[in-house]
């Protein structure tokens, strides 16, 4: 079997996980040591397949949240601000830095937040 049939082969066994992700706003994800740990959105997927990139069968991925993804990037991101930090502490320098993020929710914006109960927080 010539690589060009096979990487079609490949590529058309995976048009279920594609369906579902798309339609449960799922990525692909896949981690060995070879390729280490691998998120694709099912568009950038198809980008690297365009390319001839990450042509894996189907045992080789699995559908996952991206907000998983995010919440392992946010905790990399609090890793590394803390060793600036420490490393700044250790440098006797004053600088600091921090972390924020800005939620675009409605929920969250501080207009529609509960109120204080401020006679309990004394």
């Amino acid at each position: 079997m010539s690589q060009h049939v096979l990487e079609h082969a490949i590529m058309l066994s995976l048009e279920p996980l594609f369906e579902r992700a798309e339609n449960e706003s799922l990525w692909f994800y896949h981690y060995s040591k070879e390729a280490g740990e691998v998120w694709c959105s099912p568009k950038y997927l198809r980008l690297c397949h365009d390319k001839g990139r990450y042509i894996w069968g189907p045992e080789h991925w699995e559908l996952r949240s991206p907000l998983i993804y995010m919440k392992s990037l946010k905790y990399k991101a609090q890793e590394l601000v803390d060793e600036y930090n420490e490393m700044a502490d250790r440098m006797k320098l004053e600088e600091k830095i921090e972390l924020s993020s800005v939620s675009t929710n409605p929920a969250d914006l501080p207009e529609n937040l509960p109120p204080v109960d401020t006679d309990s927080a004394e």
